[in-house]
């Protein structure tokens, strides 16, 4: 592996295990926050159904026009547009609002889920790619189970709609770092 991938993966790792520390601390409150707003379980089944179904439609395109792009532009923008998610759900009331946000998260899990595991076949070389990727998706956990361990604190302390405030400015501040990440032009 280059010393640029290397430090490229570095990087991705640091920011995704950021996020993974954001999204653990929202976690469960999500599904509780969604079930919430959707006005029962019957809507709260069709609000991730709607998440999923654009996931599944967005992940083919998103895949084939990073091998045109590159993979920084697609990061940056569902971090962003993520961030701007997590914010609005503080905000609505309707329930075809919350369908909207999470029609709009499931395309941006589409994008990121396969843009992040298209860097990660970048970044690493074909001899070595199993352990690389093993040690990034075990630091991406760890942080995750450390945002799930720290979620029910912050949200007894501060309150439900505070973690998606942390979230959306923590996720928001933290893709500055992917600036820092060099693709290389094939």
């Amino acid at each position: 592996m280059s010393s640029s991938s290397a430090r490229n993966l570095l990087i991705f790792t640091s920011v995704s295990s950021i996020w993974a520390i954001v999204f653990g601390l929202i976690g469960p409150f999500y599904v509780v926050y969604v079930e919430r707003l959707s006005g029962g379980m019957e809507k709260l089944g069709i609000a991730f159904a709607v998440m999923v179904l654009l996931q599944s439609i967005t992940s083919y395109s998103a895949g084939r026009f990073s091998d045109r792009l590159g993979r920084r532009p697609f990061l940056f923008l569902t971090a962003y547009t993520d961030a701007g998610i997590l914010f609005l759900y503080t905000v609505i009331h309707e329930t075809y609002h919350l369908y909207l946000l999470q029609g709009l998260l499931g395309i941006t899990n589409g994008i990121s889920e396969t843009i992040g595991t298209s860097l990660l076949g970048d970044l690493t070389i074909k001899e070595k790619r199993g352990k690389a990727i093993g040690r990034f998706k075990g630091i991406v956990s760890l942080s995750s189970a450390v945002g799930l361990a720290l979620g029910g604190y912050v949200a007894k302390l501060y309150g439900l709609k505070s973690l998606f405030y942390l979230a959306s400015l923590v996720v928001a501040l933290s893709t500055g770092f992917l600036f820092f990440i060099k693709e290389d032009k094939d």
